[in-house]
């Protein structure tokens, strides 16, 4: 049984977008080596098309409506870091998404967790320094912001004050992206390991961000993959663009993001590298559980849309999902799995005789992994979203994708909103409507659907109000989520 688990997720990630998946581009080769090393399965399900509906899933082995919802981490939830502590585990996570960020709750149950600001620290045993992450050059910008703001408002923009001002500010100021590079984050990972006590079993978390948007990969690897030379100003105009007026995106510019999301992917691959190396050095990647994974992903215009957030389509919920058993030989069978099976798997597979937590709605693939149990057939699988303004969660406007092996369905409360219905074998890509050809599926699915909002976890929890983000708000913003 392997000691330590591992989680590390990409925000994003595409289930066709790695080389392991038959994608044509050479934009994964240390998933893809995980992925030859372990277990690979395109078949997985997130439980929602944006992160606040897909991490209820991976972290707490629910449904996003379940339980009070998903405007922010809700206290009747267990989180898996909680459950790894309650068992003796160091737990610690680094996580640069804001989302995810501890004002919504999401530090629950971990000794060290980074949050995209600063590290918090729950055992003041451990030696790990605490604080933001600005680094003297951030900080020199934004002391030369202020001072900036203040020539605005005193001096004539022709003066020599205010030209020496705004010279300064162009050498220190520099656009970037708004969010905990990955390159940052396996170097937090790897202070932190070093900083604990190596006699207790870990649970670690990477949550890494270089495939959302704004795409802005770093020029060595955007030469890999755009055909044309791209600068700077050029990545930002086009990038601003699709986050702020999407629809006057043209075919060229939705392709140059496309050609960016790959480099990202790579960048973000080679970083996976890094950590899945430094692990190794400090003993704790042979002997351990390790999934990979995406937390929703990502839409080019497949059905109109640019991003995620959108209708549960497959391009927003079908992700990749790779297994590693420290060195056995292991196997996904056909099927579909969700996004809720990861933190049972790795409870169930790290601890002796472990009790999954009674408000983990998914199962254990480490039996069916090592071929002891078979894939169950015809499960149903679902992802759920209920946008509202802002953070909220308004069940007028709720959105069920259910799926089996075979069909896809999506349904919506609002009555305008036609069911579809897909034949996944044959329409991969979710382009023919088949709903009414099929009645009989149809109802069955509606049956499902039904079944699945009668749980006790939905009718005993009233949705909860959104926490607000306060001066989080700016990172939303730079990420998307606020228009």
């Amino acid at each position: 049984m392997p000691r330590h688990a591992i989680l590390i997720t990409v925000d994003c990630l595409r289930y066709d977008r790695l080389s392991v998946a038959g994608y044509d581009r050479l934009v994964s080769p240390t998933m893809d080596a995980l992925a030859e090393a372990g277990a690979f399965c395109d078949e997985a399900i997130a439980t929602g098309p944006n992160t606040r509906t897909s991490f209820p899933g991976i972290l707490c082995s629910t449904y996003p409506l379940m339980y009070g919802g998903y405007a922010q981490l809700t206290g009747t939830r267990q989180v898996v870091s909680e459950a790894f502590q309650d068992r003796g585990f160091r737990t610690v996570g680094v996580n640069t998404n804001t989302q995810l960020h501890s004002r919504f709750g999401w530090d629950r149950g971990f000794n060290v967790y980074y949050n995209n600001e600063r590290t918090l620290v729950d055992d003041q045993s451990l030696d790990i320094e605490t604080g933001n992450s600005s680094d003297d050059g951030s900080r020199a910008a934004e002391f030369v912001e202020t001072a900036k703001k203040k020539v605005y408002a005193s001096l004539d923009q022709d003066g020599l004050p205010y030209r020496l001002v705004e010279s300064a500010y162009r050498r220190v100021a520099t656009r970037s992206e708004p969010h905990t590079s990955a390159s940052e984050a396996v170097d937090r990972a790897f202070r932190y390991l070093d900083a604990l006590p190596g006699e207790k079993p870990l649970f670690l978390w990477v949550h890494f961000m270089e495939p959302h948007s704004p795409y802005v990969p770093p020029r060595s690897y955007r030469e890999q993959f755009l055909d044309e030379p791209l600068s700077d100003s050029e990545m930002w105009r086009i990038n601003d663009k699709v986050n702020t007026n999407e629809a006057d995106a043209t075919d060229r510019e939705v392709s140059i993001i496309s050609d960016l999301y790959d480099a990202s992917i790579r960048e973000v691959d080679d970083q996976i590298g890094r950590l899945v190396e430094g692990l190794r050095e400090r003993g704790y990647w042979e002997d351990a559980m390790a999934i990979l994974c995406g937390d929703h992903g990502e839409e080019f215009r497949e059905h109109g849309e640019l991003a995620h957030g959108g209708r549960p389509y497959d391009e927003l919920v079908r992700v990749p999902l790779i297994v590693r058993r420290g060195d056995e030989s292991i196997s996904f069978p056909e099927g579909v799995t969700s996004t809720i099976d990861i933190a049972p798997t790795l409870l169930d597979s790290t601890v002796e005789d472990a009790t999954v937590p009674r408000r983990f709605h998914g199962l254990s693939l480490d039996p069916i992994l090592r071929g002891e149990e078979p894939m169950p057939e015809d499960r149903p699988v679902f992802s759920q979203v209920a946008a509202g303004g802002w953070r909220e969660i308004d069940l007028n406007n709720r959105l069920t994708a259910c799926r089996t092996d075979e069909w896809k369905f999506i349904t919506s409360v609002r009555d305008e909103d036609a069911d579809e219905l897909f034949y996944i074998p044959e329409d991969q890509y979710e382009q023919n409507d088949c709903a009414a050809a099929n009645p009989e599926t149809v109802d069955a699915m509606i049956d499902r659907v039904a079944d699945q909002y009668a749980l006790d976890a939905y009718e005993n929890y009233a949705i909860e109000d959104a926490v607000e983000p306060d001066d989080l708000g700016d990172q939303l913003e730079a990420l998307g989520y606020v228009k």
